[in-house]
């Protein structure tokens, strides 16, 4: 008979901890997603599409006409990891 009850409470005792083991689990499994949801929404772009550009200058040849040429920058927008703006100048504008 003892021998009985202990077999018992040894089967209660694996079911208990099993379902709790699942429990714990799935609770990890829900708060990771969520994480990730959060993260993903925190990612994208809600302020326009141009926010993650950034200005650089590249040198460039300004045609003047009459086969006259001259050194000039222009300002090229490339992503960057903040957020920034940017507006792209072309060759020989002022910026």
């Amino acid at each position: 008979m003892k021998k009985k009850v202990v077999v018992l409470f040894t089967i209660c005792f694996m079911f208990a901890f099993v379902q709790q083991y699942f429990k714990r689990n799935s609770e990890l499994a829900d708060f990771i997603n969520s994480t990730l949801v959060n993260v993903e929404s925190l990612a994208q772009d809600e302020s326009g599409s141009d926010s993650w550009l950034q200005p650089e200058t590249k040198r460039c040849t300004l045609q003047l006409g009459g086969g006259w040429f001259t050194s000039s920058v222009e300002r090229v927008c490339v992503f960057c990891a903040v957020p920034y703006s940017c507006t792209p100048v072309q060759c020989g504008e002022r910026f």
